[in-house]
């Protein structure tokens, strides 16, 4: 055997080190956060808009239709034609974060639907009339965002969803609200029932990228990127906690479906 000097044993050991790193790299590229990940994250995002319209309404994995209007009366689907899109957002207003909901909307000439809950109506009156100047649908998403709301007495729902109205109403005299919307998308034929007498359409969604969770922008982004259908109502929210991860994802969604062809409605009521 030939003798090995330290230097060269050195030098061969830092070249194995080198070339396992290297082979990772170009095997893994967004991997240990590395500039590699930062450079193609923008690729992905530009690549989706490519795989929007795969999807016919369907459930998340294809496997069913959603129906326009679901067995207690609940609307899923946007009901108009062609590539349809609308978005909603829940639980506000807030008294920071509608605002920039708002503008982000304004800038890109968007309208969206709100569902508001009547405790934030009645401490933002404001923000509602905001809301309502800027050409947005208002929803009742109750009082007090009870989502056991299908378990309790007649005149208990009653309550939450005409206090609502009221609320909505002192803040906008003679405001429309259309839709009604289930906390915790609890929806059930006694609350729709009730509802309907007051002249709402229980307002489902058909995505649901769970921005509630605080999954991060790019996730919040992605998941409605890869699940939109045509007609989809996607459910975003503007208060009941943190809500900068949809604020900040929310100027690349609508640019993403804007760039896929879709248009952005408000659903049929």
């Amino acid at each position: 055997m030939v003798p090995v000097s330290r230097e060269l044993r050195a030098a061969l050991i830092l070249c194995l080190v080198v070339g396992v790193i290297v082979g990772a790299a170009r095997s893994d590229p967004q991997g240990g956060g590395t500039s590699a990940a930062v450079e193609t994250a923008p690729a992905q995002v530009k690549a989706a808009p490519q795989r929007l319209l795969a999807l016919n309404p369907a459930t998340a994995d294809g496997s069913a239709p959603v129906a326009d209007v679901d067995d207690a009366g609940t609307r899923r689907l946007t009901g108009r034609e062609g590539d349809t899109v609308a978005l909603t957002f829940d639980d506000g207003p807030h008294p920071d974060q509608t605002p920039a909901v708002l503008e982000i909307l304004r800038d890109h000439d968007v309208t969206a639907t709100f569902c508001l809950v009547g405790e934030m109506a009645r401490l933002y009156p404001d923000l509602v009339r905001q809301i309502a100047d800027d050409g947005h649908r208002l929803c009742d998403h109750t009082i007090t965002h009870d989502t056991s709301l299908p378990d309790k007495p007649a005149d208990v729902i009653e309550d939450e969803i005409a206090g609502t109205l009221d609320a909505i109403e002192a803040a906008v005299p003679g405001v429309e609200v259309p839709f009604y919307r289930a906390p915790g998308g609890n929806f059930a034929a006694n609350v729709n029932e009730i509802a309907a007498e007051l002249d709402q359409v229980p307002l489902g969604w058909s995505v649901d990228p769970g921005d509630w969770r605080k999954p991060g922008a790019r996730a919040i982004h992605d998941y409605v990127a890869e699940h939109v259908h045509p007609g989809a109502i996607i459910l975003l929210h503007d208060g009941g906690g943190d809500r900068s991860g949809t604020i900040e994802a929310l100027p690349e969604i609508i640019e993403t479906l804007i760039d896929a062809g879709y248009e952005f409605v408000v659903p049929r009521a």
